[in-house]
């Protein structure tokens, strides 16, 4: 299994990410590695992302995961194994932002999403 080169979010997820990044000022792919980080820290399962639309804003891989990518991709192949999914690692990864931006829908400012941070 290897990341893709390209990969791509919701529509809504792309929408999640422009209204963060008015309000924080942080670009898209960090507020996605952020969201990553937090579906993966609460165990969030998301056994069903087949069925998830992945039609909105397309990352480069090395801009979405910049020099950690190799610690994304151990970290997304682990909670694939663990969780027993067959889904695709591009739904996998599209589903675990959508989780994570669903966790950040409340921050506001900069200074609340370093709070989540800490929880």
């Amino acid at each position: 299994m290897n990341f893709p080169n390209r990969l791509k979010v919701s529509v809504g997820a792309t929408d999640k990410l422009k209204y963060l990044k008015s309000k924080t000022g942080v670009t898209p792919n960090i507020l996605c590695r952020f969201a990553i980080s937090l579906a993966l820290r609460d165990s969030v399962n998301v056994d069903d992302s087949s069925g998830l639309e992945l039609s909105g804003q397309e990352f480069n891989s090395s801009t979405l995961f910049g020099e950690n990518s190799d610690i994304y991709f151990c970290l997304v192949s682990q909670y694939i194994s663990d969780n027993g999914l067959e889904s695709d690692i591009s739904k996998v990864i599209g589903s675990l932002v959508e989780v994570g931006l669903h966790k950040m829908g409340h921050v506001k400012s900069i200074k609340e999403l370093a709070l989540i941070a800490c929880k």
